[in-house]
């Protein structure tokens, strides 16, 4: 039952952050299908700018050449298609979600995922040997002596006692 609620934490999450990005990118399709596009371009140039906010020669000269395209009637995925075909995949501000680029979008939460569950299963041995030691009758629990199950309160007066010896012997 508890893998299940964190089955459902993480796809809570996941969506919590996957969703805000998509609704931006569609509302931008929506008002300005250039920018819709452009916003997913890196500019070739070394300037690496993102194409939609690049303020370049080359970068503004891929604007134009989008918006452009658009008025001609050409679709999206021509325009990117294109515009890849001519700078290559470098271009992509996220690769494209299939054959080996899907091991990009795959392998962060995947990686994530483990780590989550290294993290619980070290914590849970951490707690689990803390318990045992706390259990143990006549251990070495408190810094004592085996045999001798300690308190805070009896290892501060050995302490003291300790302590007031050793000023004892400088002061001689």
């Amino acid at each position: 039952m508890k893998r299940a609620g964190a089955a459902v934490a993480l796809l809570v999450v996941l969506g919590a952050w996957i969703a805000p990005a998509v609704a931006v990118e569609s509302a931008a399709g929506r008002k300005d299908p250039a920018r819709a596009i452009t916003s997913q371009l890196i500019c070739p140039c070394s300037c690496g700018e993102i194409l939609s906010g690049c303020t370049c020669d080359t970068g503004k000269a891929m604007q134009g050449f989008v918006t452009d395209a658009l008025k001609s009637g050409k679709g999206k995925d021509q325009i990117v298609a294109s515009l890849v075909a001519k700078y290559g995949e470098v271009i992509r501000g996220a690769p494209k979600a299939e054959g080996f680029n899907l091991i990009v979008w795959i392998a962060p939460f995947v990686a994530t995922a483990i780590g989550f569950l290294i993290a619980a299963f070290v914590l849970r041995r951490w707690v689990g040997r803390r318990r045992v030691a706390a259990h143990v009758p006549g251990g070495m629990v408190g810094g004592g002596m085996v045999g001798a199950p300690t308190t805070a309160d009896q290892d501060l007066a050995r302490l003291r006692a300790r302590a007031e010896a050793e000023l004892k012997r400088m002061g001689e």
